[in-house]
């Protein structure tokens, strides 16, 4: 079983990468025209009138005394017209921008830096995943899908840009490209051995469900409970699952049967439609059982209606015998049913054989996935 982490690193919730250079000018004594400053290691040519504006600026980068840097800041502006002095008062902006929270001094700043051909390679990702977010947080997401994409370029094994970029997809009303980037980054993930954020995973089927996008949508389900297998996201498996399957006849029968074996048949409504499916195919004990399973958890009134009525009607089958029970529809189908009713019987190697043959039926089709989503509870 996969771990599962609560944790979700979502476009809007991507760690700030600090601006701490460790900026220490060095003066050249034998060129007046030049003057070389170290920045972060990387060297920079700047002018003698450029390198003291800059130093000035750096002597207050890290401090608090905003009046001060905004002086310092209009000065440099003023002055720094080569490359080199550019990117040095850009690293310095970045670096202010920061410690203020100032969005607008580290997009400006950040813009430089991933345009600058002196930025490192090494540092390049981690501007444009800040100046992305930044974008993403403005609403501004033809930017963020931009720098995303091009981070998601330089970094195709990085779980957590491909999840960032697929939240843009999605504000882009692109669902089918955001299912695949978070698929993309979960496989991603779970490659490098790390745990995947339960959101992912519900996030996935979400998007499915209200995209009503079938296939991936019952990948999403079966993936949720085999990686994140806790009562709520059973409930939310299951739920999705009948919907996007339109779940009907003896397969929505089977359904239930499942749902309500996990312990998340949890309406009024859910136990009500189970009895009288079980009761209109053949099998009106059942549907009793489930009707006192409802009553039992105080969800049903065998006083009012409809409860009232399916109760009569349950009681009436019960007594006229010789109905014929309908037969699964498939093989598969047929292998669920042996496995439910030797799980019944307390034969839980017997079941999960029968269980195991639908779930490996390439024809079977939802009862395959039936198959599968007893498997993965029966391991749990």
């Amino acid at each position: 079983m996969k771990a599962c982490s609560r944790a979700y690193l979502a476009a809007g919730a991507m760690l700030l990468v600090s601006a701490s250079f460790g900026i220490s000018p060095v003066a050249s004594a034998h060129d007046k025209v030049s003057t070389v400053m170290e920045v972060g290691g990387t060297k920079l040519a700047v002018s003698p009138q450029e390198l003291r504006a800059l130093s000035a600026l750096g002597n207050l980068a890290r401090g608090t005394q905003s009046a001060r840097q905004d002086r310092a800041l209009a000065d440099a502006r003023r002055v720094a017209n080569s490359r080199d002095a550019r990117f040095a008062l850009a690293l310095y902006e970045l670096e202010i921008g920061n410690r203020r929270g100032d969005d607008a001094m580290r997009a400006a700043a950040l813009d430089m830096l991933i345009a600058s051909p002196l930025t490192r390679p090494e540092r390049l990702a981690g501007h444009l995943a800040v100046r992305g977010q930044i974008a993403y947080r403005a609403g501004d997401f033809d930017t963020a899908a931009a720098l995303w994409g091009r981070l998601a370029e330089l970094t195709p094994n990085d779980p957590d840009a491909l999840a960032n970029l697929a939240q843009v997809r999605l504000a882009q009303k692109d669902t089918a490209g955001g299912m695949d980037l978070l698929a993309r980054a979960i496989a991603a993930r779970t490659a490098l051995g790390q745990s995947v954020p339960e959101d992912w995973y519900r996030q996935r089927l979400s998007i499915a469900q209200q995209g009503h996008l079938v296939e991936p949508g019952v990948d999403a389900a079966r993936a949720l409970v085999a990686a994140c297998p806790t009562p709520e996201n059973w409930r939310i498996a299951l739920v999705v699952y009948r919907q996007l399957v339109a779940a009907e006849g003896a397969l929505e029968v089977d359904l239930f049967r499942l749902t309500r074996h996990v312990g998340v048949l949890r309406q009024a409504a859910e136990y009500q439609r189970m009895a009288q499916l079980l009761k209109e195919a053949g099998e009106p004990r059942e549907a009793k059982a489930v009707l006192a399973e409802g009553k039992q958890r105080e969800l049903l009134d065998s006083t009012t209606s409809p409860t009232r009525e399916i109760i009569a009607e349950v009681e009436r089958a019960i007594g006229r015998p010789g109905i014929v029970r309908p037969e699964p529809p498939s093989a598969a189908g047929a292998a669920v049913r042996l496995g439910f009713t030797r799980l019944n019987a307390g034969q839980r190697s017997e079941a999960e054989a029968a269980f195991r043959v639908a779930a490996d039926d390439q024809a079977g089709g939802p009862y395959a996935d039936l198959g599968f989503f007893w498997l993965t509870w029966l391991g749990r």
